[in-house]
This record gives C-alpha cells, sequence and structure tokens, in this order.
C-alpha cells in the first residue's frame, strides 16, 4: 500500500543526486496528510528517501515535465503523449533515531520509495528539538539565529558559532544583496544571546559602514545603540581626536620593507641592520650590542680609508684610532665593554685597544714634521694597506658574527616590536648600515639613494602621520605600549596591574589608544576601525599589521605564564571588501604582505583561537588560500559570470546544482551552506537593527526634494589637513 506521504520513486542514482519520477496522481503537485496540504517540488525543499532505518535527505534543486507517446502492442496505432513529472534533488545528509547528520555515506537503490517530509522530519533538519533549555557551552551546537528558512517561514536557521567563526567564514555577495547587513545582524545576534556575556569581534571596516550597526548618534555624541553591544569605534580621519594609531615600531622587518620597497641585494640588508641596529640603542640591557655595532661601523671606515690614494686618508686613520682608544677608556662604557668581552671570549679590551694602536702607528710611517703645525703624511701603499687590513679584518671577523645564544641576552632584532627614535633610525643607523657596506666597495649610498628617498618622503607625508607621529615632533618612548594597543585593539578593559606613563612623558592626543587605556577604558564586544580614509598606499601594509599582532599574541598565549591555554581567548577578524587587500593573481610573495599574513591565519589560526569572516563582492578576485579554507558560506546575490564560476571551484562539488539560482536571488535572501548550519538551506536573513550605513542612495528622491547643498569648504578644508575657524 502507498504511503500518504509517499509522492514518487527513485529512477536514478549518482554519487550526489538522485532522480525521482512523480507518482501521476500528483497533478497539482500537492500532498494531503493529516498535517495539511504540502506542496511538492518546490525548489530548495527537503525530500526523505528512507533506506533501511535511516532516511536519506535530499534538497530539490529542478523539476521538469516531459513529454512522452506511448507505443501499442500491436505497433498499429500511437496513443496521445502522456506526462512524466522528474525531480532532481541533491542529497545532503541523513537521518538516523531523529538526529540530523550532513554528510552521505549510504546511496538508495533504483525504485526507493521518495517521502515528503513531516514536521518531525523538518524538526530534525532545522534542530528545532534543541531550541529549549541552557546551552552546553562546551558544544553549543546550532544556537545564533541568523534567519528564518525560505521554504518553511516556521523554522529558523541556526548556525554553530563555533563551526561558523572557529573555522572561517565567508559572506560572498554582488553590491546591494547585503552583505553588510548579514554581517551585522549575524554579530548582533550573538551579541544580544542571553547566555553571552563578552565577545571580541574586531572588524577592519574599508567603507565606514558599520559604525551605525551598533552605535547611534544622540547631538554630537555617538553611544551604544543597545547597551549590551559595547562597542569601540576607531576612525581614521586625523581630525579625530580618537582616530587610529599604529606605532611604526610594531611592524616587523618584513613591513619594514615592503612599506619602503627596499629591493634585494643592497637596500634590504641596510634596511634590517639600521632596524636592528636603532631597537638596540634604546635598550640598557644591549648597551654591549650598540658597542658592537659602532666598533664594526668605525673598523669599516678605517678599511674605506685604507684603500684610498690620498695623502689625507692616513691622517683620517689615525684620528679615527685615536678617538677610538679614548672612547673604549671613558668610564661612560665600561658596563657595556665588560658585557661584550662576555658575549666575545675570543677578544679582550687590551686587545681591540693594541689593534687600533698598531694601526695608528702603520699610519703615522713616514710622517714628516711630526708634532708640527703642519703634518705632512705619506700614502697609504699596498704594503701598509695589507698590515692595516689584517688586523682591523681579524677584529671584524669576530665582531660580524652573532652569538648563537642571542636569544638568551635579549637582543633586539628588526622584527622585535620595541621602541626606536625615528630620527636616530634615519639619520643615525641608516647612515651606518651604508657606511659598512660602502667600505666594503658596494656603493651602498648610490644604491640606497632611491629607498632613502622613499623614507623621506613617507616620514614627512601628513596621511602617514598615523604611523610615524608628526613631522615636527615624534612620539616618545612609553610603558607597556604593545600591550595598551592589544587591549585597544581587542575591547579589552585597562589593566590595575600596570601603570602606564604619566602625561608629562606621553601627552594626549598624541596615541589615542594610549589616553583611552590611561581613561580606565571598560570592554568592549565590538571593535570597528574605519578605514575608510586610509591611504590606498598604505592599506595592505595597516591591514597585514593588525592581522599579525593579533594572530602573534594569541600565539604566544601558549605560554605557561600568559594567564589563558592555547585557543582559549577566541577572536574574530571580520575583512570587509577583502579583495581590496587580499587580492589573487600577486606573482610573487613581494607584492602583497597582507595576502601573505592572512593566508598564514586562514591555515593556522583556527589553532590559536583566531577566526576570519571574510566578506567580498568579487570572489574572483580574493585570494583562493583564504576562500578555499573557509568551511561556512553565506551567498547572496551574484550576477558575474566569472565570480561565479570561481566560487563554484571552491565550494564542494555537492552543492553545484544549488549555486545556479544565485543569480536571481533578492536583497537579503541567502545561500547558507557548510559546516555552520544543520542542513544548506535558504534563508531570509535576519531584520538587521540597527543597520549598517550601507543602503542605496536615493537618486529621485534627492532629484524630487529640496535642494541640499553640502559644506563644501569645511570638507576640503579637512580633506586638505588643516582646520578652519569657520563653522557652518
Amino acid at each position: 500500500m502507498m504511503n500518504d506521504h509517499e509522492i514518487g520513486r527513485v529512477v536514478a542514482v549518482d554519487t550526489a543526486q538522485v532522480t525521482v519520477e512523480l507518482n501521476r496522481d500528483l497533478k497539482a503537485l500537492t500532498r494531503s496528510t493529516y498535517e495539511g496540504t504540502i506542496e511538492v517540488g518546490s525548489i530548495n525543499s527537503y525530500v526523505i528517501i528512507p533506506v533501511g532505518a535511516r532516511r536519506i535527505v535530499a534538497m530539490v534543486t529542478r523539476v521538469v515535465l516531459m513529454e512522452e507517446s506511448e507505443l501499442k502492442a500491436d505497433k498499429t496505432m500511437v496513443a496521445l503523449p502522456s506526462s512524466r513529472r522528474l525531480m532532481k534533488a541533491t542529497m545532503i545528509g541523513t537521518i538516523d533515531e531523529c538526529k540530523f547528520r550532513q554528510g552521505i555515506n549510504l546511496f538508495p537503490v533504483l525504485d526507493s520509495p521518495v517521502l515528503i517530509t513531516t514536521k518531525e522530519d523538518l524538526d530534525a533538519i532545522f534542530g528545532k528539538k534543541n531550541d529549549c533549555g541552557i546551552i552546553d557551552c562546551d558544544a553549543p551546537g546550532y544556537c545564533i539565529s541568523v534567519g528564518r528558512s525560505a521554504i518553511f517561514p516556521d523554522y529558523d536557521i541556526k548556525i554553530d558559532p563555533d563551526a561558523f567563526f572557529g573555522k572561517h567564514a565567508a559572506i560572498i555577495g554582488s553590491t546591494g544583496s547585503g552583505k553588510s547587513c548579514s554581517i551585522a545582524t549575524i554579530l548582533q545576534s550573538v551579541i544580544e544571546h542571553d547566555q553571552v556575556k563578552q565577545t571580541r569581534f574586531v572588524i577592519l571596516d574599508t567603507n565606514g559602514e558599520y559604525r551605525s550597526a551598533f552605535q547611534k548618534q544622540n547631538g554630537a555624541k555617538w553611544c551604544d545603540a543597545k547597551p549590551a553591544y559595547k562597542s569601540l569605534y576607531i576612525p581614521t580621519d586625523p581630525a579625530e581626536s580618537d582616530r587610529l594609531a599604529i606605532p611604526y615600531w610594531f611592524m616587523d622587518s618584513d613591513d619594514f620593507v615592503r612599506l619602503f620597497r627596499a629591493s634585494p641585494g643592497v637596500q634590504r640588508p641596510v634596511l634590517l641592520n639600521a632596524l636592528s641596529s636603532a631597537r638596540n640603542s634604546f635598550s640598557n640591557e644591549t648597551a654591549w650590542f650598540q658597542l658592537r655595532d659602532d666598533l664594526i661601523k668605525e673598523c669599516n671606515r678605517i678599511l674605506g680609508f685604507s684603500s684610498g690614494a690620498d695623502k689625507s686618508d692616513a691622517k683620517s686613520i689615525r684620528q679615527l684610532c685615536d678617538g677610538l682608544i679614548s672612547y673604549l677608556l671613558d668610564d661612560d662604557i665600561s658596563e657595556a665593554i665588560k658585557d661584550l668581552v662576555v658575549v666575545y671570549p675570543a677578544i679582550s679590551v687590551e686587545g681591540i685597544i693594541k689593534i687600533f694602536k698598531t694601526v695608528c702607528e702603520v699610519s703615522r710611517e713616514g710622517i714628516r714634521n711630526e708634532n708640527q703645525q703642519y703634518e705632512s703624511y705619506t700614502i697609504i701603499d699596498a704594503s701598509k694597506r695589507k698590515r692595516i687590513e689584517g688586523d682591523i679584518r681579524s677584529l671584524l671577523a669576530v665582531l660580524s658574527r652573532l652569538p648563537d645564544d642571542l636569544a638568551t641576552l635579549s637582543v633586539a632584532t628588526a622584527d622585535c616590536p620595541s621602541y626606536f627614535s625615528r630620527s636616530d633610525f634615519r639619520y643615525r643607523h641608516l647612515d651606518g648600515a651604508m657606511s659598512r657596506d660602502e667600505a666594503n666597495s658596494n656603493r651602498a649610498r648610490e644604491n640606497c639613494s632611491t629607498m632613502i628617498m622613499r623614507i623621506l618622503r613617507l616620514l614627512e607625508d601628513s596621511r602617514f602621520e598615523f604611523l610615524f607621529g608628526p613631522a615636527a615632533a615624534e612620539w616618545p618612548q612609553v610603558k607597556y605600549s604593545l600591550a595598551a594597543f592589544l587591549r585597544d585593539l581587542l575591547g579589552l578593559e585597562s589593566s590595575s596591574d600596570y601603570i602606564l606613563s604619566e602625561e608629562v612623558d606621553l601627552a594626549t592626543n598624541q596615541l589615542p589608544f594610549y589616553d583611552r587605556q590611561r581613561r580606565v577604558a571598560s570592554r568592549s564586544n565590538v571593535v570597528i576601525i574605519d578605514l575608510s580614509l586610509l591611504a590606498s598606499e598604505v592599506l595592505e601594509n595597516v591591514t597585514a599589521l593588525i592581522g599579525r599582532l593579533i594572530h602573534e599574541f594569541l600565539q604566544r598565549l601558549s605560554a605557561p605564564d600568559s594567564g589563558v591555554g592555547r585557543g582559549e581567548f577566541p577572536v574574530v577578524l571580520v575583512l570587509e571588501e577583502a579583495q581590496n587587500y587580499i587580492r589573487e593573481g600577486y606573482k610573487t610573495e613581494e607584492d602583497s604582505i597582507s595576502k601573505q599574513v592572512f593566508e598564514r591565519i586562514a591555515r593556522e589560526g583556527r589553532k590559536y583561537g583566531l577566526g576570519l569572516v571574510v566578506a567580498s563582492q568579487r570572489p574572483s578576485e580574493l585570494s583562493k588560500t583564504v576562500l578555499s579554507q573557509c568551511n561556512s558560506f553565506v551567498v547572496h546575490r551574484l550576477q558575474n559570470p566569472e565570480d561565479l564560476r570561481y566560487f563554484r571551484e571552491i565550494v564542494p562539488g555537492i552543492y553545484g546544482q544549488l549555486l545556479d539560482q544565485l543569480p536571481a536571488l533578492a536583497p537579503r535572501s541567502a545561500l547558507v551552506l557548510g559546516e555552520c548550519v544543520q542542513a544548506p538551506a535558504l534563508v531570509e536573513m535576519r531584520e538587521v537593527d540597527p543597520a549598517p550605513r550601507s543602503k542605496n542612495p536615493k537618486f529621485f528622491k534627492s532629484w524630487t526634494t529640496d535642494v541640499k547643498t553640502p559644506y563644501i569648504e569645511l570638507v576640503c578644508a579637512r580633506w586638505e589637513g588643516y582646520k578652519t575657524n569657520e563653522s557652518p
């Protein structure tokens, strides 16, 4: 006897899909059951295929009507055409003991019955039985509502936050399809959950849209739109007092190399040597390292003079050696000398002084009118040069090799985020690094001229004050600057255990993040970094720097004394319009540091508790590595054929038929796929309240209402970087 819920039979099976021939009595494509009248064959609806004790769930992707002529047995007449209704459905999971699980490990056979879903089936597919009671924090399951099913409006679509954020997610769609609203409503839904006490969402907002989703304007001030939001907004507008500031000393060697575009060969080694020297010059623990640096620099200068062909070179060598001997006998550097000898036991203070005395004597050989006003030196010939180089190079051979246990000596490398003076770096350490190479006839100064010009331009460009500070003055060294920045970036409250520098050491409005921590900052659930006014030239560097600092910080939480364990302090990084700084198509790693950083986070971030939510309207321009590491997708309307093709290559092939509907999706509608949901579903996304500032402009309304003229002069004054006393 036919089951009341049976609608057809399986007539074809492959590894992902089944073809079903619908019963001929379904003329209106409806089936009446004790639960009511149910439509049959709606796209994105589900059907059930029993296989033993389990039930395969398949998602309808196509329904077609085929006309067939029937040939009678006597072959003398042909009957009128009869219709044959076929339905294709993608198998997405199984129901076993009232529990739904994604994935297929068994297949139906031909002529298996196909049933419409019952309420019990839908409850299992959508996880409605898990709606009541307190959620287990260790295994929350599908507990965050993101919208409702477009096919079954009585059912909410819920995501598993651990799968969605922990294994990375991508929110894709053409402009105007609702990506920004989807991101905002998902974050709002998490924060508003009854059991959620704190979150750490960091949004890299390249379009300046998300502030209005978490804050509301009350006169001239902004406050949280809802008490639970607890948001922090950081603008890049230099006129704002709470603007973004990222001190340059937080950058590592790769950041500097990419920003200054230091080419391999000469420029890069010079830059790295200068960075290492600059960082160590501000550490009392590494005074020996600076002394070593000075000795290497002066030794190379002596070698440079020894290869000259002028009589004055001999006098210069003598003066250098006399100065070095006096310097080494100075009481102010006695501790540094002691430490240097400990690090390099092959040398001694007496031995170094003896070398310089010997070189001095060689340079003075053949001198006339000694001890008189006009001394006459002789040219340094090949014999003298060989003797000078022999002594100096023996000392350089020792000093040029860094000790193996450098890390235990607290020496700042070029990657260490320790403070150094911007002006000293430019006028002292860069010059010293070039002098070393110049002594070896590498023409370092000439080869580094283009890099030096770029450095000077960036240091003096007002658009980069957020990174290098004002051109007229530089930021001073302050306590716990990196810790204060990370607390601000991650929305953490100020620490009462560590005292920050007072205003006498660092005036207000110089480092806004430091000011917020000194004012006793409160915890924030969402930190919005508005990058919309950031110079495009430095967008990749800034996004990469923020991502790398968070990633490396979470990596270091594995240490026993960190206070939390590995992965126990999760952070979610939301990358809006990610194709602008994580582009696919770069030929070498030199082209994009942000691509390199975020690809590493995509591969490794999960184990340390760093999740990515990647939003893009052009997935074909987005890094394939980043996108392929995403295990969950919220896909809005996609119309560009290249984007559709590219996206099909990224997602599992089982979803291929479902993606055919993407070009026709309505705004706010999205396909939700992947590990974050019980079953793939077409979702009407949750209404966002309040909404991000991403609504379409009202052209016709503007044309039909009274003319509004912007304050052109005020806007341009801020754009040009100066203040006007006139107010509208």
